[in-house]
């Protein structure tokens, strides 16, 4: 009788924070309508952009302070493609957006609390524990260079691109799965883990949206302007690189190896879509056909 009572306790339980997980989902969910729309309008994204901080701000996923740092975001990356200012205040706008934004990235700045959906959770008794987390900081940086710095309809995204940049993942596959292997830093572990669909969102609209746009279209080509385009790829594929530092040397080596193929998938076809396809393959390929994020050492 006891067990019975305690069974529909941790049931009820259960119920109420699924739901509650529903609710928290909802500025994540409009976030989400909002990096669509980017292809589409400005007007239309920066409307989902407020209703998102509107019910991040009701739910508690953002707090009043957390509001100085958007304003901040999105001016400092705003007004300089609108006004023309000097090279003195472009530089000073474009170091403050990438100051707050790698700070963004790195969740240090305060007032964003963020949506777990793996906390700690081994897909494998052999890998190691993965968290996962849904980013409004992070989103908002890939969301803001979308909007106003990479300006994705100029050109509508030509065939010869997507083509370019599929060779560009099989080749960068096929060379990393190897070596990953052959080093032992994963095995292959075929899998397709509980809300495995939230990965696949996330990881393509939130997280390859935020470090492409900040590490290929804003680093990079920033960097291609004052240095020669093949020194410009190095450097910025060396930054995301170290970006990886919590996963230790050997991420370290494999993100920088695997920048360098995104930063020259975008220096070839000039478009943010490209390198994002090709970032967000390799993911994929790895998240479902490999052991998740590593083998335990």
């Amino acid at each position: 009788m006891f067990s019975e009572v305690t069974t529909s306790v941790e049931k009820v339980m259960e119920s109420s924070y699924q739901q509650k997980m529903n609710f928290d989902m909802i500025p994540y969910l409009l976030l989400l309508l909002a990096v669509l729309a980017a292809w589409m309008s400005n007007r239309i994204s920066l409307l989902f952009i407020g209703f998102a901080i509107g019910a991040g701000t009701a739910l508690g996923t953002l707090t009043p302070i957390s509001f100085i740092a958007i304003a901040v975001l999105g001016l400092s990356i705003w007004l300089p493609t609108k006004f023309q200012f000097k090279r003195l205040g472009r530089a000073f706008c474009y170091g403050v957006f990438l100051a707050l934004a790698l700070a963004l990235l790195s969740h240090v700045v305060p007032g964003f609390h963020n949506l777990p959906i793996y906390q700690d959770v081994q897909f494998s008794p052999d890998s190691i524990p993965f968290t996962m987390y849904l980013n409004f900081d992070q989103t908002l940086v890939g969301l803001f260079l979308l909007l106003f710095f990479l300006k994705p309809r100029q050109a509508p995204f030509e065939k010869r691109q997507l083509v370019f940049a599929l060779k560009v993942l099989c080749l960068l596959s096929g060379f990393v799965f190897t070596v990953v292997i052959a080093i032992r830093f994963v095995r292959f572990d075929l899998k397709f883990p509980v809300l495995g669909w939230i990965w696949i969102l996330n990881n393509l609209f939130f997280v390859c949206l935020a470090e492409e746009g900040l590490f290929r279209g804003f680093i990079q080509k920033g960097l291609s302007e004052v240095l020669p385009k093949y020194y410009a790829l190095v450097l910025a594929s060396l930054l995301f690189g170290l970006a990886h530092y919590q996963g230790g040397a050997t991420l370290i080596g494999l993100a920088t190896i695997a920048g360098l193929f995104f930063g020259y998938t975008y220096q070839r076809t000039n478009r943010i879509e490209a390198s994002i396809l090709v970032h967000f393959g390799l993911n994929l390929i790895h998240f479902l056909f490999f052991s998740y994020p590593a083998l335990i050492r």
